[in-house]
């Protein structure tokens, strides 16, 4: 098992604060630049209390992740965003581009087209 698939492991079981033990301090997350206010986020309590938004917001609480590959230096991680685990409603595919400095994650940029995230991976 990779870092990445490591870090979101323990993200659907224990919630952003422990996907943070896997980030740097200096960690940014990229929101899908589809949306209208996107912004970067960057340092892991940043990274931590929007991934705390996000949920609140969307009532999302786990992701399926259905698949994780290299692409061009960095990891693309497909998810299928959910309310629960067992829930037969998905609320949307997602897609992140992750790098890794390291032993732990340094960028996390989100997409909601798989073309244009491995696009951006350089893939």
């Amino acid at each position: 098992m990779t870092i990445v698939e490591a870090a979101y492991r323990v993200w659907n079981a224990d919630g952003p604060h422990a996907f943070a033990g896997h980030v740097t301090d200096q960690v940014q997350l990229h929101d899908a630049p589809d949306l209208p206010d996107a912004q970067v986020w960057a340092g892991r309590d940043s990274l931590v209390a929007r991934l705390e938004e996000v949920v609140a917001t969307t009532g999302g609480r786990w992701a399926d992740v259905d698949d994780v590959r290299p692409v061009a230096g960095e990891v693309l991680v497909s998810l299928t965003w959910r309310f629960e685990r067992d829930s037969p409603e998905t609320l949307a595919s997602v897609y992140h581009v992750v790098r890794v400095e390291g032993e732990r994650i340094d960028r996390i940029r989100v997409f909601l087209d798989e073309a244009e995230a491995v696009r951006a991976a350089g893939g």
